[in-house]
């Protein structure tokens, strides 16, 4: 009888932990948004990528050749489709627009908290409430940039792939998966390559399991059906150019130039590139691929140069305070390395605690080093890591639920000794 009661009084503290986090929840949404909403109405940002996207949803809407400062790929069409269905519902306007994307941001918070949630539930409700307030995430909701949409999309897609990791006999999810991430790669082709370490990693983690021929089977599912929702833009561009049939934008080679010719920084510098005649005259896909072979002969004879540039960016785009010119002013850079600061180390240490749990570690890793590893290969800057930016709440909220595992476990011996559950309370054993 007495178990019975103490197994009832468990349950009831369960369901009111339960009910007290989705509150927590509750508020950590709609506080984010209320960030979002109010720097986005108070202080709305118009970029010059702004301008291109702007452009093409006006295209679109007026039913006109999807083209911008005369060029027919220069960007994926994710974006402007998506600013060009808001302006169907009543006009393109930038409040409108930011208000969405606040939302988004708010909804990518959810999310977050639950790719953590297996961990345990404070290294949840820390990496949503991180999510919720980080300044650079909030900053991009209130800018007419491709970061907030894709960071959703992909971030969504990887909590899907989470849970196949545990069932891949899920065909709903697998479906899910391909869809929301090749929707991210027509936002932001950058990731398209993400797909091949990310299945894999699935695949190895059933390597010794009796579901490894789900997993693959799933696997090469999701790849096929994310190449067949590509197909109408690779499709698009081939008629419009015919070559380079997996071509995704035409400005992958002058990027790719720019990060790494004998002008390079790690920063921007396209506008200090001398075009040649001879490469103006071409057409926009045979610039994009004389471009790209040039950048590749600069690779292949200076390697060390690129070498000490791949540095310099990867310090760039983990750097805690801002380069952009008109955004680092002094006090601001100051209130972001207070910030990102303790966020790297406590992330530093939930990589080191999470290493007991190296199945869904790799798939909040690998994105993290695919990004890093991206722009230490094209330009480095922070706008680049916003969309990894949730996982790397999810490690600092890991490193902190593990610092107050260690301190449990430091308890005086005349201290109650923890019970079963108490002792996985860190998510990691």
């Amino acid at each position: 009888m007495e178990t019975i009661k103490r197994l009832l009084r468990s349950t009831e503290l369960r369901s009111e932990q339960v009910r007290t986090g989705r509150w927590v929840l509750i508020a950590i949404f709609l506080g984010a948004f209320a960030l979002r909403a109010v720097l986005g109405l108070l202080h709305p940002m118009i970029l010059p990528d702004s301008v291109d996207y702007l452009a093409l949803a006006h295209r679109i809407l007026d039913g006109m050749s999807y083209r911008v400062t005369g060029m027919y790929a220069k960007r994926m069409p994710g974006y402007p489709v998506m600013l060009a269905g808001i302006g169907l519902m009543g006009g393109l306007k930038i409040h409108v627009v930011l208000l969405i994307q606040a939302v988004m941001g708010a909804a990518v918070a959810l999310i977050t908290f639950a790719i953590a949630r297996p961990f345990g539930m404070i290294a949840a409700l820390l990496a949503a409430l991180l999510t919720a307030l980080d300044p650079l995430c909030i900053g991009f909701s209130a800018a007419i940039l491709t970061e907030i949409p894709f960071m959703l999309l992909f971030i969504a897609a990887l909590w899907l792939l989470m849970q196949l990791q545990n069932n891949p006999a899920s065909l709903g999810r697998w479906i899910g998966f391909a869809v929301l991430f090749a929707l991210g790669v027509y936002v932001r082709a950058e990731v398209s390559l993400c797909i091949f370490p990310l299945l894999g990693w699935v695949i190895l983690q059933h390597r010794k399991s009796p579901q490894i021929g789900r997993a693959a089977a799933g696997a090469t599912c999701a790849l096929g059906l994310i190449m067949l929702i590509m197909l109408p833009w690779w499709v698009r561009n081939n008629r419009l150019f015919h070559q380079d049939f997996f071509r995704f934008t035409t400005l992958q080679g002058i990027s790719l130039y720019e990060s790494v010719y004998s002008g390079a920084t790690g920063g921007p510098r396209q506008s200090d590139i001398i075009r040649p005649a001879s490469i103006q005259k071409l057409n926009e896909s045979e610039r994009d691929l004389a471009w790209t072979h040039r950048a590749f002969a600069d690779i292949l004879h200076h390697p060390m140069r690129i070498l000490r540039l791949a540095f310099v960016k990867i310090v760039r785009t983990w750097s805690p305070w801002l380069h952009a010119k008109g955004y680092s002013h002094r006090w601001i850079n100051a209130l972001l390395c207070l910030w990102y600061i303790p966020i790297f180390m406590l992330a530093a240490a939930g990589a080191w605690a999470v290493r007991r749990r190296p199945g869904p570690a790799g798939l909040i890793l690998i994105p993290i080093l695919y990004f890093t590893a991206m722009h230490a290969i094209f330009l480095g800057s922070v706008r680049y890591r916003v969309p990894v930016m949730p996982l790397v709440f999810v490690l600092a909220g890991l490193g902190v639920q593990h610092w107050i595992a260690l301190g449990r476990r430091k308890d005086p011996p005349e201290n109650k000794p923890a019970t079963a559950n108490e002792s996985k309370s860190d998510g990691l054993a």
